[in-house]
């Protein structure tokens, strides 16, 4: 007698997959109010990230500043981060981290979690319509039939996406079918290999590790040609399988095999060589590995190499990458004929159409994650968690418009991207180039005032870098005259030096390739100390645009540099060569640190005006309100809509340093206490006040009222000694 129990039940969406991208989308679904299914294997979310397999969360700003991902991805991180004071980083993820994602589902009234749950069958409709999948719940013995009108496979591997039909490919494409440059010369069926990490403890005294009589033998740094100084945490490089061995088929073995690799390389580092690790005790090791690359379902569209470094503005752009074309050799850790990877980088972050993310030929399916339709070329991208998971939150947020409007994932393309697009602004989640322009809010159309804002001007000094080099800056320009510049210099020459400064125009805040000068100035370094050193331009400029100073190389003087960077500035030095390289097609090498410079006249960037700019990040301009730190707290904006409005919503978005994670706790920019206050009767009265808050969107919903201002009065942060505010949204939702 069988003893398993038959469940059904039936959904709007139905998500399969718990790694990042699953989640999101299952938590955007929800949110947008439909009636959501998480259905995943383990018994933990967040896929490669999980503490299972625990692999860090990478996307856009390993390669470019303020590029983070935001919106639900946003939440998670920030949230880990005030609870978790374990680094998130390759092999150190544990599971405070699950938890929070398991929160974040479970806390959603709209969404059913499953875990242990095995999704192994499509249920079909037709040919071309999924109408329910059947999944095995180990823990609770018990088979699971769910229904809905929309899917979505975020599963990595795609094993429901496949059994229904769905078109895809596994392994490159040939050169020739793309156009790709880096594709190789013929097509083929192999993918990356996946990775065992492992984790390791400083024990205080010597210990002594005995290697297993299976573990791969390295008896010298010649046998392991791999970097592996960081002893602590596990290497990406203990890489197996995608050659001769296939990532599904062949799974359990590469696992076997990543296990012997993984106790051969612990036995190196133990008792081969000095790496420093004689008091240093395995403490664990992954019980699953990590996997890149397997099925990718074919959509509308294909996103390939070319666009990746075209970065191309896609009409119906819904999502953004950064980290390189990341292409593991075939192999890992045997193929030692190869590097470890090849690198391809886009010159700045590049968009990912909506096409993607729909399956061409299942009408009602979506995939979400490192499974989208990409070429095996722009995979190496797109495959980052980070990625996958602002993919997630825009296939959800799809699949509910979806459902409000009667369609299909295509007919939402077809009819609705605009929607699509302008909900996801609203739900913090970015996408290049396009700005809120919700008829809805009516903050748009307010007059926006502010009690300060900050002038643009670097004067603290952290150290110095020497003019080995070409050295320059970027910075966002807001008046129509730069009339002169002072850079702060040191020379440890004997006699005063003359030395010139060129300003060049900006085309995007990572693009340094301008080589004309609009103007130069010479200024007059003295001899054997630091000191400001004035340019005087004179150079007509246009106000809401970018500009960069040069410095050309100069034996004995250095520039100095602030190490905590405001906003809209960024540094960069030039290649000793001077010309870009495949896998560095930037000559000019930008760095997270600010050349100390101040404008006369003062550049003001930072302006109250910014809370309506519609983006919620720099881009072009900073696009964030900060308060004059001189005056200090409290500081407000103030929104006059000049006329009597009725409203019950509003959206705030803080700073919470969209360039570094903070390692714990909350991060120093955001705010931490601040008030919403409407203007009546003569007085300002509060509409609700809040303390401790330590998340970049907050959004307040109360009984509406009628006012003709409103203001954001900030009282105090977590640590900067001035406000940032970055949007202000205001509606009548209800």
């Amino acid at each position: 007698m069988a003893v398993a129990k038959e469940h059904k039940e039936q959904f709007d969406v139905i998500v399969i997959g718990g790694g990042l991208a699953g989640v999101c989308a299952a938590i955007a679904a929800a949110r947008h109010g439909c009636k959501t299914a998480l259905v995943q294997d383990r018994p933990v979310l967040g896929g490669n990230s999980s503490s299972e397999i625990r692999v860090g969360v990478g996307g856009a700003d390993a390669s470019f500043r303020y590029a983070r991902e935001t919106g639900i991805l946003e939440e998670l991180r920030i949230e880990d981060r005030f609870r978790n004071p374990i680094p998130h980083k390759n092999g150190r993820i544990n599971s405070i981290w699950d938890n929070i994602l398991r929160e974040w589902v479970v806390r959603e009234p709209n969404l059913t979690l499953f875990l242990n749950a095995r999704a192994c069958k499509a249920v079909m409709k037709d040919e071309s319509t999924l109408a329910a999948i059947e999944a095995i719940q180990t823990s609770l013995e018990r088979s699971l039939h769910l229904e809905a009108d929309l899917f979505i496979d975020a599963s990595g591997d795609g094993m429901i996406a496949a059994d229904a039909g769905a078109e895809f490919r596994i392994g490159r494409e040939a050169r020739s079918e793309y156009g790709e440059p880096h594709a190789p010369g013929e097509a083929d069926s192999v993918t990356m290999g996946s990775s065992l990490l492992f984790e390791a403890a400083d024990v205080g005294r010597p210990v002594k590790f005995e290697p297993p009589d299976w573990a791969m033998d390295f008896p010298n740094d010649d046998a392991l040609p791999r970097n592996h100084e960081n002893i602590d945490a596990g290497y990406w490089w203990i890489e197996y399988g995608g050659a001769n061995l296939s990532t599904i088929d062949d799974n359990d073995r590469i696992h076997d095999d990543l296990l012997k690799y993984l106790f051969g390389v612990w036995d190196h580092i133990k008792n081969h060589g000095d790496h420093g690790a004689e008091n240093y005790a395995l403490s664990w090791i992954g019980a699953v590995p990590g996997k890149r690359e397997s099925r990718r379902f074919i959509g509308d569209h294909v996103l390939t190499e070319n666009e990746v470094l075209a970065c191309e503005l896609f009409a119906d752009r819904i999502a953004y990458g950064g980290w390189p074309m990341d292409l593991h050799c075939p192999g890992g850790i045997a193929n030692t004929r190869e590097p470890g990877a090849y690198f391809y980088p886009a010159p700045e972050p590049y968009s990912i159409p909506f096409r993607c993310l729909y399956s061409r030929n299942i009408h009602n399916l979506m995939m979400a994650g490192r499974n989208i339709s990409a070429s095996r070329m722009a995979l190496g991208s797109t495959r980052l968690m980070g990625t996958c998971a602002v993919l997630g939150q825009a296939a959800g947020t799809a699949a509910a418009l979806c459902k409000m409007h009667g369609t299909t994932p295509r007919g939402t393309y077809e009819t609705h991207i605009r929607a699509l697009q302008q909900t996801l602004l609203k739900d913090d989640a970015y996408i290049i180039g396009l700005a809120n322009q919700d008829r809805d809010d009516l903050a748009r159309s307010a007059y926006v005032s502010a009690s300060s804002d900050m002038p643009l001007q670097v004067t603290k000094a952290d150290g110095v870098h020497p003019l080995t080099c070409e050295r320059g800056m970027m910075f966002p320009c807001t008046t129509s005259l730069i009339e002169s510049i002072d850079l702060l210099l040191e020379s440890s020459r004997e006699q005063d030096v003359e030395i010139e400064l060129g300003i060049r125009s900006g085309f995007s805040r990572y693009d340094f390739s301008e080589t004309h000068d609009l103007g130069t100035a010479t200024g007059t370094v003295p001899a054997g100390k630091r000191s400001w050193v004035s340019f005087t331009l004179n150079q007509a400029v246009n106000p809401d645009q970018l500009y960069w100073v040069r410095l050309p190389a100069a034996e004995g003087i250095s520039w100095a540099y602030s190490s905590t960077p405001e906003i809209g500035l960024q540094r960069a030095y030039r290649e000793k060569d001077g010309w870009p390289t495949p896998d560095r097609p930037r000559s000019w090498r930008d760095m997270r640190e600010v050349y100390c410079m101040r404008t006369t006249p003062p550049m003001r960037p930072y302006g109250p005006e910014n809370v309506v700019s519609g983006i919620a990040r720099p881009e072009m301009m900073p696009n964030i309100w900060i308060s004059d730190p001189a005056k200090g707290r409290p500081q407000y904006v103030e929104l006059d809509f000049q006329a009597e409005k009725t409203i019950d919503t509003v959206y705030l978005t803080f700073d919470t340093n969209l360039d570094t994670l903070v390692p714990y706790g909350p991060a120093r920019e955001c705010v931490r206490d601040y008030a919403i206050l409407r203007f009546s009767e003569g007085n300002w009265a509060p509409i609700c006040e809040v303390t401790g808050n330590y998340h970049r969107r907050r959004v307040h919903r109360f009984n509406p009222v009628s006012t003709s201002r409103l203001r954001v009065e900030i009282r105090q942060t977590n640590g900067a000694p001035m406000a940032r505010l970055y949007e202000i949204r205001v509606y009548r939702e209800r």
